[in-house]
């Protein structure tokens, strides 16, 4: 195997500690740098003046400036969020991970499987390590499988971890 980088996504589910230990496992015997990632849907939508309509929830706070005032934008919260996000990654790797040498954290903002497979790709990684919630029937199509979209559409092997978990 010559994976040159590990992609762990990390949800922080009960799944996202063995899958951390199993990528960080396979790093360290294959040699390869550990990439964890965690992606931040993105709830807060940016909108402009010119795009605000009657239908949009911004449209009334548009109405009601102050001339001359600035419109919100959501960039700056995004931005907190991420800082955040990155923050709270490093806590959770610095808890679960022991003597990995090369380890990278990246954060990015949007649909997590279509990102997983964005962030995949931009990186060239040669593997993806992640827990999988293991729905099946209607469970799974009600709320869909970012594990499922992986496995599907990953340019690289996925390696899945189903794990029982005390309820």
């Amino acid at each position: 195997m010559e994976t040159q980088k590990i992609v762990v996504p990390i949800d922080y589910s009960d799944y996202s500690v063995p899958a951390l230990q199993w990528g960080a496992s396979l790093a360290q015997k294959y040699g390869a740098q550990l990439l964890l990632l965690h992606v931040i849907p993105k709830a807060v939508e940016e909108v402009y003046p010119e795009g605000a309509s009657s239908i949009s929830p911004m449209a009334s706070y548009y109405d009601g400036m102050a001339p001359g005032s600035r419109p919100f934008i959501a960039q700056p919260i995004i931005i907190d969020l991420q800082e955040h996000a990155r923050m709270a990654l490093e806590r959770f790797a610095s808890e679960h991970l022991r003597d990995v040498p090369s380890v990278q954290m990246k954060v990015a903002v949007g649909k997590p499987a279509a990102e997983i497979l964005r962030v995949v790709r931009e990186e060239e990684a040669g593997l993806i390590v992640m827990g999988t919630h293991g729905r099946t029937g209607l469970r799974h199509i009600l709320l869909g499988s970012v594990a499922d979209a992986i496995t599907r559409h990953a340019p690289c092997p996925v390696f899945t971890l189903r794990v029982e978990v005390a309820a």
